[in-house]
C-alpha cells in the first residue's frame, strides 16, 4: 500500500504493579517522550493523537483528556478508544492511509493499581440479572475454562511460558501455578494476567515522511477486527470472532496467509490455547509447544505483564522491534471486552 502507514518511533514503560511514584500524566510521557526520540522528533511535529484508555480504570471520563497535552494533541486532531491499545493503532493507520494525517502518536495506557478491579469488571455485566450475582471476569472466565476443559498442567505451562520471556517478572517455579489459590474453580489465581500500570506509545506516520526522518521503519500493511456477541450469547468453546478478525486483516494486507511470528494477547492461561487453536496451531498441546517455543507470543502478552489495554499495543511494538532487526512480516493481536468478545489483528511488515 503505498499511502501505509509507518511506525518509526516505539517506546513502552517498565510496567509495574503499582507504579504509584508517577500519576497518569507522567506515566504516559515516560513512554511519550522516549518514542519522540527514538523517531528524531519532538513534540511539536507531532499532528494529532489517537489514545486508549478506559473511564473505569483511569477513574475518570473522557480518560484521554489526562494525557492529550503530552500527546501532542492541543489544539490538534485526538480521538480516544476505549479498548486495546491494537484498536487506536488501526484508526491511526487508516487515518495516514487516507491521507488525513501525515505524523501522528498512538498511546495506550492503563493504572489498573488505582481501581478496585472487581468493581471494575462488574460494570461489565447484564445490570437487570447478572450484577446481582456479584460476578466479575475471574468469575465468567472460570465457567469458561471448565467449558474447555485444559488440563490444569498445559494451563501451567503456558503461564511459566510467559513468565519466562517476561523483562519484568520472575519465572515461576513449576507447580507454583496449581499451588496457587483457587480463584474461579478451575481457575488459580496465577492463570490470570498481574495486574499492572503501563504506557506504550508508537510514533506513525506516512511514507515519505518515513523517508524524511530516516529512521528504521516499520510498515503497517494491513488490520482486521471483529466482534461477537455478548458472553452468555456466544460460544464460549470457540473464538470465531478471532479467526474474522484475523481474515480480514490477512485479506486488508494482500497476504496469503498468517507469518510465523504472531504475538498473542491472553489475559487467560486457557484462553491463549483456545486462541492458538483458532489460529489452526493444531492440538492443544501443539499450541503450548508453540508458545514454549516461543513462535507464538514471544514476548508473553498479557500473561507477562501488559494491562489489557496496553496489550495489544505493546505486541505492535514487539513486533516491530524484531522486523528492525530481522525484517519480514509479523501479526499483533489485542483483545477487547469480557472473554475477549472482540479481536483486533494488526499486519506489520519490514519497509
Amino acid at each position: 500500500m503505498s499511502g501505509a502507514a509507518h511506525i518509526v518511533g516505539i517506546a513502552e514503560t517498565t510496567p509495574g504493579a503499582c507504579r504509584d511514584d508517577v500519576n497518569t500524566t507522567e506515566l504516559v510521557w515516560e513512554a511519550v517522550s522516549a518514542a519522540l526520540e527514538d523517531a528524531g522528533i519532538v513534540l511539536a511535529d507531532v499532528g494529532g493523537a489517537i489514545t486508549a484508555s478506559q473511564d473505569f480504570w483511569e477513574g475518570r471520563t473522557i480518560s484521554s483528556m489526562a494525557v492529550n497535552e503530552v500527546c501532542g494533541a492541543t489544539f490538534k486532531s485526538e480521538s480516544k478508544i476505549a479498548a486495546d491499545g491494537a484498536l487506536a493503532l488501526l484508526y491511526a493507520s487508516a487515518r495516514i492511509e487516507t491521507g488525513l494525517d501525515r505524523l501522528m502518536l498512538v498511546v495506550a495506557h492503563c493504572k489498573e493499581s488505582q481501581a478496585d478491579p472487581h468493581a471494575v469488571e462488574l460494570a461489565a455485566f447484564d445490570p437487570y440479572v447478572q450484577r446481582e450475582l456479584d460476578p466479575d471476569e475471574t468469575v465468567a472466565a472460570g465457567l469458561q475454562a471448565r467449558l474447555l476443559d485444559y488440563p490444569v498442567e498445559l494451563r501451567a505451562r503456558v503461564v511459566e511460558a510467559a513468565r519466562r520471556r517476561s523483562p519484568w517478572l520472575d519465572p515461576l517455579p513449576e507447580g507454583a501455578v496449581a499451588a496457587s489459590p483457587v480463584t474461579a474453580s478451575p481457575l488459580h489465581e496465577l492463570e490470570r494476567a498481574p495486574l499492572m500500570d503501563a504506557a506504550c506509545a508508537l510514533v506513525l506516520c506516512d511514507a515519505e515522511t518515513a523517508a524524511r526522518l530516516g529512521r528504521p521503519a516499520v510498515r503497517v500493511a494491513g488490520g482486521g477486527t471483529a466482534t461477537g456477541r455478548y458472553w452468555v450469547d456466544r460460544d464460549l468453546a470457540r473464538a470465531g470472532e478471532l479467526r474474522d478478525a484475523l481474515d480480514g486483516a490477512l485479506d486488508h494486507a494482500g497476504w496469503d496467509g498468517a507469518p510465523g511470528h504472531i504475538e498473542l494477547s491472553a489475559t487467560f492461561a486457557h484462553q491463549a490455547i483456545l486462541f492458538g487453536r483458532e489460529l489452526g496451531l493444531g492440538s492443544s498441546a501443539a499450541v503450548v509447544d508453540a508458545l514454549e517455543q516461543g513462535t507464538l507470543a514471544p514476548t508473553g502478552g498479557a500473561l507477562a505483564g501488559r494491562p489489557g489495554v496496553v496489550a495489544g499495543l505493546s505486541a505492535a511494538a514487539g513486533c516491530a522491534r524484531t522486523l528492525r532487526e530481522s525484517g519480514g512480516r509479523a501479526l499483533a493481536h489485542g483483545t477487547t471486552g469480557l472473554l475477549a468478545q472482540s479481536h483486533h489483528f494488526v499486519c506489520l511488515e519490514s519497509a
